[in-house]
């Protein structure tokens, strides 16, 4: 891995339907854009992609470097994303980051935070199960320090093993909710967050991390076997 090159560099995010873009200028924000697939992203991404290139008056030629979203989310998407992603990192010769879903939605909450917390960032994974993990700032700046890895649990096990006293975001569901109630999550804050924050976010971790590598080696972070029906 090897640090953020100079120039622009485009985040791409697909892990969800709310599909986020974000563009920086050694290290600076350019511009964000997000919409909502109405078909699906390989149908959508390129097309979006070379709008928001065109308006923000960059070309594909003159990017220094790509990030993309290795998930949890859904596998569609994902797949769809990393797969044209990957492929314009090779046309282009361009490192790749890849940066975790969990992560950057928590990256901002560790930012805007006064004191030092643990921020958990939570996606639904359906069947009663949450993807999770929980994140702290070092007091010297740079990337999060992972209190609890990404994974996926139940929902009660999930509001058991948080640390306490945490900011929560992502999508926080009733039943998890409810569920940190039973285990006495006093001192707990929800927060609100935008999806077209997650793009800018990748950008900053991608820098946090020197996460810039191999095209090839970037792939999406399943935190289970994405359950697949067998063709008939």
């Amino acid at each position: 891995m090897s640090t953020a090159p100079a120039g622009r560099i485009l985040a791409i995010d697909t892990a969800s339907d709310a599909i986020s873009l974000a563009i920086e200028l050694d290290g600076a924000l350019l511009a964000e854009h997000r919409w909502q697939v109405e078909s699906t992203v390989s149908r959508e991404l390129l097309g979006q992609v070379d709008i928001f290139l065109d308006h923000t008056g960059v070309s594909r030629g003159s990017l220094a470097a790509l990030v993309i979203c290795i998930g949890p989310g859904g596998y569609g998407g994902l797949r769809a994303g990393i797969a044209t992603v990957q492929g314009m990192a090779l046309a282009l010769d361009l490192p790749l980051a890849g940066i975790s879903r969990l992560e950057a939605d928590a990256w901002p909450q560790l930012l805007a935070t006064q004191a030092r917390r643990p921020v958990v960032a939570v996606h639904d994974a359906r069947r009663a199960s949450v993807a999770w993990g929980a994140f702290m700032r070092p007091a010297d700046g740079g990337a999060p320090k992972v209190l609890a890895a990404p994974s996926i649990t139940s929902i009660d096990e999930c509001a058991r093993d948080a640390p306490a006293a945490a900011i929560w975001c992502g999508e926080l569901i009733e039943e998890l909710l409810a569920a940190r109630k039973d285990h006495n999550h006093e001192g707990d804050e929800t927060r609100d967050i935008s999806e077209s924050t997650r793009a800018a976010a990748m950008l900053e971790l991608a820098r946090a991390h020197h996460a810039y590598g191999d095209p090839a080696a970037v792939d999406a972070a399943y935190l289970r076997q994405p359950h697949i029906t067998r063709p008939n």
